[in-house]
């Protein structure tokens, strides 16, 4: 890896107010400073995003518990139909997962040889052009052809089953929600400093960065995710 995209593994960040414009404390205006987390910051997040995902299962569990009242939707007066659509909305990232794993999908088109002519060259940039939609395609058709089956299955259970996999499913999906939360959150905690060279932390706290306003967060998080995001792409 050469120096320049080793400095991608890091960025300023400027922080903008509502309208827009970089915000200015005194007459500086403020940047907070990120990293990529290491190894064992990485482990630190998933620990505690794991905890808070397990604390909220147990809470959700407990139909009378204020989480669980204010999070899983009323299920009595809902008919079977619209039943089995919401079961089938709250597995919609596995039914992905597993579409994207059984999907025939493409191969990338086969790179040219430094000889090719200009026509191969045009055919060749319209064939990569062409390549991420004929592969989004072919993963609809499999999450199309995974939904039907689903729902043929779930067509088949009686009432008390299909609320009890709606119930399992809809407390998965939040769990799995608030696990990539706070994953996200102590990622961008422990990755974000007030100074350029990186040493003091641009949060005192992780329970100050979780309070802060919610505009300064979402903008810290989602520096930190496309910085990560980069990353990965480097590391690839």
């Amino acid at each position: 890896m050469d120096l320049e995209n080793l400095f991608k593994f890091t960025r300023e960040l400027p922080i903008l107010n509502e309208k827009g414009e970089q915000v200015v404390i005194g007459k500086k205006k403020l940047v907070l400073y990120q990293r990529i987390i290491g190894d064992a910051e990485l482990t630190t997040a998933r620990k505690k995003a794991l905890k808070a995902s397990r604390i909220l299962r147990k809470e959700l569990a407990t139909s009378e518990s204020e989480n669980a009242q204010a999070l899983i939707p009323d299920y009595n007066e809902v008919d079977d139909d619209t039943l089995v659509r919401m079961i089938i909305l709250a597995d919609s990232l596995d039914i992905r997962r597993l579409a994207n794993s059984r999907a025939q999908k493409p191969k990338e088109p086969k790179k040219l040889k430094s000889d090719a002519s200009l026509e191969q060259q045009e055919e060749y940039e319209h064939a990569m052009e062409e390549w991420p939609k004929k592969v989004s395609e072919a993963i609809d058709k499999e999450i199309t052809s995974i939904i039907e089956l689903r729902t043929a299955e779930l067509n088949k259970l009686d009432r008390d089953a299909k609320l009890k996999l709606f119930i399992e499913s809809t407390i998965e999906g939040l769990c799995r929600t608030e696990m990539l939360r706070i994953f996200n959150s102590w990622c961008t905690y422990l990755g974000t400093y007030a100074d350029k060279p990186m040493t003091q932390r641009a949060f005192k706290s992780f329970p100050s960065f979780d309070n802060a306003s919610s505009e300064l967060k979402e903008q810290v998080i989602r520096g930190y995710v496309e910085l990560d995001i980069s990353g990965e792409d480097l590391k690839n």
